[in-house]
């Protein structure tokens, strides 16, 4: 008894994955660095000697 031939097998139809937009934010540690540092320098710049 032959076995039967195998049926065709129906592939997923491929399709690129979508590429998110990148989302532009900042993180509240280098807002508070960007913020802070100009003050701090200032202060030691400008501190009486």
């Amino acid at each position: 008894m032959a076995a039967p031939p195998p049926k065709p097998v129906a592939r997923p139809a491929y399709t690129a994955a979508t590429r998110k937009p990148a989302e532009h934010h900042i993180s509240p540690v280098t807002f508070t660095l960007l913020t802070a540092a100009p003050a701090v320098l200032a202060i030691v710049a400008l501190r009486p000697r």
